[in-house]
């Protein structure tokens, strides 16, 4: 993530992983992020950008940044699983790896996705658009410290994680409004857990 243009300093990344994350868990462990979605009456090209969007943030979390990773033949976020009944996606990251940081990241891009359609890509000119990503990005921030997960973080933790997060949600402006409404009307669940070896 070093190669972001926004700053996010690695010992937030550490607090988040840690808030989801127990102490003392074996190193052999993964972490799942876990995506539920209705099964029936899909539109394509609003799931193509749901998946899209989540594909871009993890290529874009890279070491070598989104353009390498669009490139690259192989190291591509990989959908391990799909369950039956409503869709269950399951993405897994061993909890030593660098981009167990990505699974998290981009649970928190989805979570807080805005709540309406109306985003950056509807702004006109560069007032509107600062005025809408700084009022995105306190939302975020409030809706983190409603969360059971995230409130314990510091002010200044919440600070530089919803940063990043709207700034995630700015450089996919274009795609964002498809994939807001794929998540009003048929996004779930989305969450992440650890398993151990044996749950694998």
């Amino acid at each position: 993530m070093k190669n972001l243009p926004v700053k996010t300093p690695e010992s937030a990344l550490k607090d988040l992983r840690a808030a989801y994350i127990p102490t003392g868990t074996p190193g052999d462990s993964i972490i799942e992020l876990s995506i539920r979605i209705a099964d029936e009456d899909l539109t394509i090209r609003d799931l193509s950008a749901f998946l899209d969007l989540i594909d871009r943030i993890y290529g874009r979390l890279s070491e070598a940044g989104l353009q390498s990773y669009a490139r690259r033949e192989h190291g591509h976020l990989k959908i391990n699983k799909l369950q039956k009944g409503s869709w269950e996606l399951l993405l897994q990251e061993a909890i030593t790896s660098g981009y167990s940081y990505s699974l998290l990241v981009i649970l928190l891009a989805v979570k807080y996705l805005p709540p309406a359609v109306q985003s950056l890509a509807t702004a006109y000119n560069q007032v509107e658009q600062g005025l809408l990503a700084r009022a995105n990005r306190k939302r975020i921030k409030a809706e983190m410290g409603r969360d059971e997960n995230l409130s314990s973080l510091s002010n200044d933790r919440r600070n530089q994680l919803s940063n990043l997060v709207e700034y995630l949600h700015e450089k996919e402006k274009k795609r964002l409004h498809r994939a807001i409404r794929f998540t009003q009307k048929r996004l779930l669940s989305i969450n992440v857990r650890v398993k151990g070896k044996d749950e694998q």
